[in-house]
C-alpha cells in the first residue's frame, strides 16, 4: 500500500474513532459521575442529524413532511455545525431536568428500561415525520475532494484524505482536549470530579453539585449533537442511525473503563481501527468487529483499558 492509501486507511479510521468518541464520552461522564445509563444518548445525535439537515438543506422527506414539498432552511452546512450542538444542548437540559434526574436513585434495569424505549419511540417518530427513506448530507465545494491548503495545496501523502474526514478529526480533537480542561481546570469540572467521588460530603461543604451535573450532561448532548451533523456528512441519514451508534458507544465506554475519559479516547481508537480494517478485509463484519474486539479486551482486562474511580480522568 503506498503512503496516500496508508493516510487514507488511518483517516477512515479515525473519523469512524471520532463520531464514536463524540456519542461516548457523554455516555461515560454521565455513567461515571451519576451512575446513570442512558440509552437516549442516541436520541441526541439522531436529533442533530435531523436538525442539522433541516438547517444545511431544503428537501423532500417522506412520510408527513411529504406533503409540504421542500422542507429546510438552506442556510449550508457551517451554520448547521454551528447551532446544531446549541439546539442539542437546550435539549439535554430539559431530558436531564424532566427525564434523567427522577431516575438517577433508581434501578440500572428502571434506566435501560425506560431509556431504552425512549430511544425506540423517538426513531418511531422520526420515521413517522421524515419517511423511513435515508438521505445524505449535500456537501458544499470545499468539503469535498482531497484536503487542500491554501498556497501549499495538497500536502504530500495526503491525496486519499478527504477534507470531510480531517475535518471530522480535526473538531473532535479539539473538543476532547477541551473536555480535559474542562475536568482539570474548572471549578465546575473539580465539583464534578468531588461529587462523583462523594455527593453527600461535597454539599456538606457547600458545594452545590446539580448546576455542575446539569451542565455536564448538557455538553455532552451537545457533543452528540454535533457527532449526529458529522456522521450524517459520512453516513447516510436514517431513522434507524440512533440504535446503530449508541450500542457500539455504550461497549466502548465499558470497554474504555465506565468513567474514564482515557479509556474511551483509547477504546474509541481501537473500534475505529477496527471497523477501517474490517471495512478493507471483511466488509460483512464490519459491525461485528467492534463487539469482537470488546470481547478480547474484556476478557484481557475485565474492568476495562483504564477502570477508574475519579471522573475525568
Amino acid at each position: 500500500m503506498s503512503i496516500d492509501g496508508i493516510v487514507g486507511f488511518l483517516f477512515i479510521a479515525l473519523s469512524v474513532a471520532s463520531l464514536y468518541l463524540l456519542v461516548s464520552v457523554g455516555l461515560s461522564i454521565v455513567f461515571g459521575s451519576l451512575k446513570y445509563v442512558n440509552m437516549a444518548h442516541g436520541v441526541l445525535y439522531l436529533g442533530g442529524a435531523y436538525i442539522g439537515l433541516l438547517i444545511a438543506s431544503s428537501e423532500q422527506y417522506g412520510g408527513l413532511l411529504s406533503e409540504f414539498g421542500q422542507v429546510g432552511l438552506d442556510w449550508g452546512f457551517v451554520p448547521a455545525l454551528v447551532l446544531t450542538p446549541l439546539v442539542i444542548f437546550a435539549v439535554g437540559v430539559v431530558m436531564e431536568r424532566f427525564i434523567a434526574k427522577p431516575f438517577y436513585e433508581r434501578d440500572l434495569l428502571d434506566q435501560l428500561l425506560v431509556t431504552f424505549g425512549i430511544l425506540i419511540a423517538a426513531q418511531e417518530l422520526v420515521a413517522i415525520v421524515f419517511g423511513r427513506t435515508g438521505t445524505i448530507y449535500p456537501r458544499p465545494d470545499w468539503l469535498t475532494g482531497a484536503i487542500s491548503l491554501p498556497v501549499i495545496g495538497t500536502p504530500p501523502g495526503m491525496s486519499a484524505a478527504s477534507t470531510i474526514r480531517v475535518l471530522v478529526v480535526t473538531l473532535t480533537l479539539v473538543l476532547i482536549v477541551a473536555i480535559f480542561a474542562f475536568f482539570k481546570y474548572t471549578d465546575y469540572g473539580l465539583a464534578v470530579r468531588a461529587g462523583t467521588e462523594d455527593s453527600e460530603m461535597t454539599q456538606m461543604l457547600g458545594i452545590r453539585v446539580g448546576r455542575p451535573f446539569l451542565l455536564i450532561f448538557a455538553v455532552g448532548s451537545a457533543y452528540a449533537g454535533l457527532a449526529g451533523v458529522l456522521g450524517g456528512s459520512l453516513f447516510n441519514v436514517t431513522s434507524g442511525i440512533g440504535m446503530e451508534i449508541i450500542i457500539p458507544s455504550l461497549v466502548i465506554v465499558i470497554m474504555g473503563g465506565v468513567g474514564s475519559l482515557r479509556g474511551t479516547v483509547i477504546g474509541a481508537l481501537l473500534a475505529g481501527l477496527f471497523f477501517a480494517t474490517a471495512t478493507e478485509l471483511v466488509p460483512s463484519m464490519t459491525r461485528a468487529s467492534i463487539y469482537l474486539l470488546a470481547i478480547l479486551v474484556l476478557t484481557i482486562r475485565p474492568s476495562g483499558i483504564f477502570p477508574s474511580t475519579e471522573i475525568g480522568q
